[in-house]
């Protein structure tokens, strides 16, 4: 299976829900995600604020009296100098803290939405084959296990990957500076698949763990569709990459969008989409 299967999947995959009756499940992506996105902002407020009282306990609190009294300039300038620490500590501190949220956000969303996506992906499965499987408390709670587990998996092996890539760009800049023009854009361009092909990957997950596939067994299966991951990916690695969207829209459709199409295509629905 190619790319283009997983993209054209995910494009079909709005229909599908629509006519099966299946949007309610954009619910729980909703709340999760004004709760993740209260949650983080109120964690980098908090942050920020505990920076500021560093930085004030240390060089003290910024004081304009100086500026406004016309005492010695450079009383005056110090004070400056000092206010500009301050909202530039806070700024990196934000910014940084905003930086990780965005990339924590996916893994957030997997883990926690991990058993509404597989029933999500049950629930497609149903529809095409009319298998009717009964529902399984016990195998709920393994469901929400195995989503932790495997979210937590991937992200261990993104992250080695990122790094790997990050190192060998910067180690082939240092060696060959007139390769960085093209280094930089190869870079973002390794760093955007990778990200599609966990998506994708972990959207199959859903099915090969009904199949009795273990996390290990499933990321193996997915390297070798690689391709097909990229593309069941691409569409939710697109609306992560811009911003604003990246956490508020995205977290909505992407993992549902993904996990559907996953289902379509695995379980021979891409022969219908074409």
């Amino acid at each position: 299976m190619k790319i283009r299967d997983g993209i054209l999947a995910t494009l079909k995959a709005v229909p599908f829900l629509a006519s099966n009756g299946l949007l309610i499940w954009f619910l729980p992506a909703v709340f999760l995600t004004v709760a993740l996105s209260f949650g983080a902002f109120s964690i980098i407020d908090i942050a920020v604020d505990f920076a500021d009282r560093i930085y004030a306990d240390k060089f003290g609190e910024p004081s304009w009296v100086a500026c406004e009294q016309g005492l010695i300039l450079l009383d005056c300038l110090e004070q400056m100098f000092r206010a500009v620490g301050s909202y530039m500590l806070s700024f990196v501190v934000w910014l940084g803290l905003f930086w990780l949220k965005i990339k924590l956000m996916k893994y957030l969303v997997l883990i926690f939405l991990g058993p509404v996506m597989a029933i999500l992906s049950e629930l497609t499965e149903q529809k095409m084959t009319g298998i009717v499987r009964p529902f399984s408390l016990s195998h709920f709670i393994l469901d929400i296990f195995r989503g932790v587990k495997t979210a937590l998996l991937y992200f261990c092996v993104e992250l080695f990957l990122g790094l790997f890539l990050l190192v060998l760009g910067v180690i082939a800049g240092v060696m060959f500076p007139v390769l960085l023009p093209f280094i930089a854009p190869l870079e973002l361009l390794l760093a955007f698949i990778l990200g599609a092909f966990f998506y994708g990957a972990a959207s199959m997950d859903y099915v090969w763990e009904r199949e009795g596939a273990g996390a290990v067994e499933s990321i193996c299966k997915a390297f070798k569709l690689r391709s097909l991951a990229v593309g069941l990916g691409s569409v939710f690695a697109v609306l992560m990459a811009i911003p604003i969207v990246n956490f508020t829209l995205a977290p909505i459709f992407g993992p549902a969008l993904t996990a559907v199409a996953a289902t379509l295509v695995l379980k021979r629905g891409a022969r219908k989409l074409r």
